[in-house]
């Protein structure tokens, strides 16, 4: 094992991010209650407007959570998975340790048994050379005799020449001391022997000494190279030990990690469906109170298209009473009667519809003598369009009177009136602007704009339209008959 990757592994567990935060739960539990209380006041479109933002913010900020969340997650399961490989390797490098403690255990064990046999060989060879001394010893005693006989009786063939004649000189016959020599050479050859066998004793007992020296020498340094293999061994099983322990540590705080982070995405998921179902609730709620605003708001428009004869009517007198005029006023009175200049007056050959792209029958038609408020009857008519269309001279004329941007009247708000050849006056009423150019005094062409769609004046809220009004001989008559057929 290389302690070099032994050190890397087994460092400190390093430092954990803490596991991303839903800061913005509080605030959207906070929301979705505050959406319609119950007995609270109902939201107009404004309020319901700013608490739809309120709660799309709120579900751009979970989103952007959920994807901070969601990164955190890649990154810990990334490093989840390189502490799995570096736990496996652990695993590994203890596996190898378990297997070298298991092999030097066995080593140690035949150590020991080689020990116990060489102790024995010893104790066999002790036992031997015990004996081996004993016998050594009683050969010893037996020659140290022989030779204190040879040291009286001379030397050894003097001393066989003595036994010889002592022999002789006590047989009685051949045949006896034939026997007695016989028995004189057994003595000396015994002799002999007892001196070689005490030479042999000496030299096995020396390599008696010399095995069970060896064999006890062998014994012990087989025990102290077991020992000392098993003690590296159990260093390297504790370093392994301690290192799986850290690493599964490591494992175990980063799953933690990782289940708080997949806690985190599931309740920032569960807040943003919550919110996203607010948001759908919300709209339609904006939805339906749009809806019941503009039901109103048309309510309101009808009142006002009511009114609108008299506004008018007011607007007109207010213009001839700048210019010194009588009273036409473009709305008539009940005295008048819806049916007083119904015919609208002699034909004109040559006009062009007086707003760009109308349709008579779609975006107007012969609204001449609508009741209005007050009794009075509709003097004119309306014809609808975009705010900002074209409003163009039905014909050749002069400007007569106007009431530019700067100055507005309450009723009629931007208004140009001119003059055309065959007597008409034509009131152009509610207008958005003015063309440049055109002013009291001023010659326009058939078709040249003199200003665009609009819903200034008693009209504003209401549809853009232009209020087209034609007095012929001081006497308001019916545009419809003389427009519609170029409309």
């Amino acid at each position: 094992m290389r302690s070099e990757q032994v050190s890397a592994s087994a460092a400190p567990p390093r430092g954990r991010r803490a596991p991303v935060r839903l800061v913005a739960l509080v605030a959207i539990v906070a929301l979705a209650g505050s959406i319609h209380p119950v007995g609270a006041q109902e939201a107009d479109s404004d309020e319901l407007e700013r608490e739809l933002e309120s709660a799309e913010d709120e579900a751009d900020d979970l989103t952007s959570e959920l994807g901070d969340v969601r990164s955190a997650i890649e990154q810990s399961e990334a490093e989840l998975a390189q502490i799995q490989l570096e736990l496996q390797d652990a695993r590994g490098r203890l596996q190898a340790a378990e297997g070298q403690v298991a092999l030097a255990e066995a080593a140690l064990a035949d150590a020991e048994e080689e020990r116990e046999d060489a102790v024995q060989e010893h104790d066999d060879a002790q036992a031997a050379l015990a004996a081996t001394e004993a016998e050594l010893e009683a050969e010893e005693a037996l020659l140290v005799e022989q030779l204190v006989q040879t040291f009286k009786h001379g030397t050894s063939g003097a001393q066989r020449g003595a036994m010889a004649m002592e022999v002789l000189q006590r047989a009685e016959d051949p045949t006896a001391f034939a026997h007695g020599m016989q028995q004189l050479k057994t003595v000396v050859d015994a002799q002999d022997n007892t001196v070689q066998q005490v030479f042999a004793l000496r030299e096995e007992q020396a390599d008696l000494t010399e095995e069970a020296a060896v064999a006890r020498a062998r014994a012990s340094q087989a025990e102290d190279e077991a020992e000392a293999t098993l003690a590296t061994v159990e260093e390297l099983r504790e370093e392994a030990v301690q290192l799986t322990a850290e690493v599964e540590e490591q494992e175990e705080a980063e799953a933690a990690l990782l289940a708080s982070l997949e806690a985190d995405e599931e309740e920032t998921e569960a807040m943003l469906v919550r919110v996203a179902a607010q948001v759908d609730e919300l709209e339609e709620d904006l939805a339906e109170q749009r809806a019941r605003e503009e039901e109103q708001r048309q309510a309101e428009l009808e009142a006002e298209r009511a009114a609108q004869a008299e506004a008018e009517a007011e607007a007109e007198a207010e213009a001839e009473a700048e210019a010194g005029g009588g009273n036409g006023n473009g709305s008539g009175t009940a005295s008048g009667g819806p049916s007083s200049g119904s015919s609208g007056g002699p034909a004109v050959d040559g006009l062009v519809c007086p707003v760009q792209g109308a349709t008579a029958g779609r975006d107007f038609s012969n609204d001449w003598g609508y009741p209005r408020a007050g009794g009075r009857y509709h003097q004119g008519n309306d014809i609808f369009a975009s705010r900002g269309t074209p409003v163009v001279a039905v014909g050749d004329g002069e400007v007569i009177r106007m009431n530019g941007p700067s100055s507005p009247t309450s009723l009629g708000g931007i208004t140009v009136t001119y003059r055309t050849a065959d007597g008409s006056e034509w009131y152009n009423a509610h207008l958005d602007s003015v063309a440049d150019g055109i002013s009291v005094g001023a010659t326009v062409s058939r078709g040249e704009q003199i200003g665009t769609v609009g819903d200034s004046g008693n009209a504003r809220g209401t549809p853009p339209h232009l209020h087209l009004g034609r007095r012929y001989g001081g006497t308001w008559v019916n545009p419809w008959p003389t427009i519609s057929p170029v409309c």
